[in-house]
């Protein structure tokens, strides 16, 4: 009797939990690893544990493919517990005058292996109508 009160606990548990939104991530400020660049406006992010995840930004980001060293400032100022939209990229040692520039987070989504390849096939297609 035990075991089918504590099962059925559970799934009035799980059912009263509101199921979280596709693109509703949580990349931890105390856990980005590494960057790279998807044009001016894209930024992937990588953490500690390999995951990576899209951030699209707005503002001026012309220097984010030189810049040595990028930064995440949250938007509170403090540092949040999750980037989130809204949260600065600041990025240092950029450009050929060597200031600093920011941009600003407008989504962040888990970077999955098929939005990758697609990119990456993206890039192919530019580059074979450049040779033509």
């Amino acid at each position: 009797m035990k075991t089918v009160l504590f099962a059925a606990a559970l799934i009035l548990a799980a059912a009263a939990t509101p199921a979280a939104a596709a693109d509703d991530v949580c990349l931890m400020h105390r856990y980005v690893d590494g960057w790279g660049t998807r044009g001016d406006h894209e930024l992937v992010i990588s953490d500690r544990f390999g995951r990576k995840y899209l951030a699209s930004l707005a503002g001026y980001c012309g220097d984010l493919d030189f810049s040595m060293r990028v930064g995440i400032r949250s938007l509170g100022g403090g540092a949040g517990l999750c980037v989130e939209r809204g949260d600065r990229i600041v990025m240092r040692g950029g450009g050929a005058m060597g200031h600093d520039d920011s941009c600003w987070i407008t989504k962040i989504v888990r970077y999955t292996p098929e939005m990758q390849a697609a990119y990456k096939a993206e890039l192919e297609a530019k580059k074979g109508e450049h040779a033509n």
